[in-house]
């Protein structure tokens, strides 16, 4: 609610150009940011001992470190000719965040996760909001001040770590057992027993994220930075149901569905037709009121210089629905061990979304167009995402009371 009403505002300090130089550092920063823990993190849930989970926090916290390292370096280097590429000056040096924002969100992945393991949830919450007003704050104050190209990045930044430090006090990161599990012989041994994640997973997780990251660069890229701020304003507003109900609802769903799957593997289907139901619940009527109602309503709020994202909200709004549905669901697959199948999911998607964006590119559409080719390829990519999580989830009911091995690396049911 915070990000659809500080929406106006923000809309009114920055420029389209503001947000089309904001949109291609927030895209890189969710996609490394994505993968700076190794995915790791998706591991912290799972084992069944509380020493090991402390392993996995404080190998995940030490490879997104790494990750800032490593990405400051890539920015020394290429920074100039991704700036040249988008013939946006203002990347050259606003590009400097995206190293350590994205480490900052592997942190902050690794800590909730902890959070979902321990199931304070309510913790969860107060970070969601938090760090929400962090970003938001810091976006404003810096709009005001007439930092325009970078403020909203600044804003993101501040969001990640603000996020990140929220969630340290109930993290134990001071108790001696926790300390120990940074001992380099622990985090090796705890490296090799969950190597599928950083082999299978990060990979996977990589391919995931461009899978909605990557048109938004290639748009951003072939139509201008006007364009990927009218996109980048509009995916701000769609992804508010998204974080509203979607997160909160994934993380509870994985808490408890890592729980039901080392005990009770049986009930893993009715959990998931549940969480199925009270999603759709959600994003079918969202759905409905951005088709009908979305170009008057960001002219009206957001002014006339905004008119083409309620176009754009329109082209996007069946596939942010599927997402709304379909991406919190999809964590079925890793905690019953279908790593393997998510990766070929994540790579069917990103062939088809890219390809149809391009192909609109490549045939002289416009704008518009490659948006709403965007929006369906997503809708179905997650449509079949959905299905192969029911497909995994109704193997299980046909098997009951089969453990599933807590680290993840669970053999896959015969039946499937």
């Amino acid at each position: 609610m915070l990000l659809l009403a500080a929406a106006p505002v923000l809309a009114r300090l920055y420029a389209p150009a503001d947000f089309g130089v904001f949109t291609v550092i927030a895209t890189l920063v969710a996609t490394v940011g994505a993968v700076a823990a190794l995915r790791l993190e998706m591991a912290v849930p799972l084992p069944t001992e509380d020493k090991d989970g402390d392993s996995l926090v404080a190998l995940g916290l030490l490879c997104a470190l790494s990750t800032g390292t490593l990405g400051t370096l890539v920015v020394a280097v290429a920074g100039e000719p991704i700036a040249d590429a988008y013939d946006q000056p203002a990347l050259r040096v606003w590009l400097w965040l995206v190293p350590w924002a994205a480490a900052a969100t592997g942190c902050l992945l690794v800590l909730n996760q902890l959070a979902v393991r321990d199931r304070r949830y309510a913790a969860i919450g107060r970070r969601n909001f938090l760090q929400a007003v962090a970003t938001l704050a810091a976006q404003v104050i810096f709009g005001a001040a007439g930092v325009r190209a970078g403020g909203l990045s600044l804003g993101l930044a501040a969001g990640q770590v603000a996020g990140s430090l929220m969630l340290v006090p109930g993290a134990r990161l001071r108790d001696p057992g926790t300390r120990a599990a940074f001992h380099p012989r622990v985090l090796r041994r705890t490296m090799r027993r969950y190597r599928r994640f950083p082999l299978v997973l990060a990979p996977s997780g990589l391919v995931n994220v461009l899978g909605n990251q990557l048109p938004v660069l290639l748009i951003a890229l072939w139509y201008g930075s006007s364009v990927a701020g009218w996109l980048g304003l509009t995916q701000r507003v769609l992804a508010a149901p998204v974080a509203l109900a979607g997160t909160a609802i994934a993380q509870v769903y994985l808490g408890e569905l890592a729980r039901v799957a080392r005990e009770e593997p049986q009930r893993a289907h009715p959990m998931f037709l549940g969480a199925s139901r009270r999603l759709t619940m959600i994003a079918l009527p969202a759905a409905v009121v951005a088709i009908l109602a979305a170009p008057s309503a960001f002219r009206l709020l957001f002014g006339p210089q905004w008119a083409d994202s309620g176009a754009y909200g329109q082209a996007l709004a069946i596939g942010a629905a599927a997402q709304l549905v379909a991406s919190p669901l999809s964590q079925t697959l890793v905690v019953f061990g279908r790593q393997k199948l998510q990766l070929a999911w994540d790579v069917g998607r990103v062939v088809v979304v890219v390809g149809a964006v391009a192909g609109v590119w490549l045939l002289g559409g416009s704008a518009l167009a490659a948006v709403w080719a965007f929006g369906i390829a997503a809708a179905v990519a997650y449509l079949v995402c959905w299905l192969l999580s029911l497909t995994t989830v109704r193997a299980q009911g046909r098997v009951p009371g089969r453990p599933v091995a807590p680290t993840g690396r669970t053999r896959e049911p015969e039946s499937v």
